[in-house]
């Protein structure tokens, strides 16, 4: 009777766990996942489950194949709260049959100023941008175009501590 009396406890809460985790959904902004194959479904299943404190938005969603033979999806995400996020809410991703995760590329600027000791974490934010570079879903030489500019920080930084 304990075992029963348990059971009628423990089933219904189950239940409603094992919903609460499958009821994510994707926001689409525009009609560019009309047509969109499981390898895309389950890259924006990915990056929904990857911010689950917000409810993302999709847009501009394109599908191309690499060199590889392999699908690679390209598009923008949103965070915002808001139901028509502002246009700078926009993060680049991008993502490809044989990686593990999609690749989401935050565009900060970069600030006119900047200490030595953050240097390596703009690196290595620009490391993304690389990648989605490789991937085709960024124009070609914007790597190039943000390691410049880090550069040109950097360089002004040691310019004035040695003065």
């Amino acid at each position: 009777m304990k075992r029963f009396f348990a059971l009628c406890i423990l089933l219904p809460s189950l239940g409603s766990v094992a919903v609460h985790h499958t009821a994510a959904a994707q926001t689409m902004l525009d009609n560019s996942a009309q047509k969109a194959s499981p390898f895309v479904k389950e890259t924006l299943k990915s990056l929904t489950t990857r911010f689950p404190s917000a409810h993302p938005k999709f847009r501009k969603l394109s599908v191309h194949t690499n060199s590889d033979k392999k699908q690679v999806v390209c598009g923008q995400v949103s965070l915002s709260e808001n139901k028509a996020p502002a246009e700078d809410s926009f993060l680049s991703f991008g993502a490809s049959e044989d990686s593990e995760q999609p690749v989401v590329y935050e565009a900060r600027p970069i600030p006119s100023t900047l200490d030595s000791r953050e240097a390596n974490q703009w690196i290595n934010h620009g490391a993304d941008l690389e990648e989605l570079e490789e991937l085709g879903c960024v124009p070609e030489g914007s790597y190039r175009q943000y390691g410049d500019s880090l550069n040109k920080v950097l360089q002004e930084h040691k310019i004035n501590t040695t003065r």
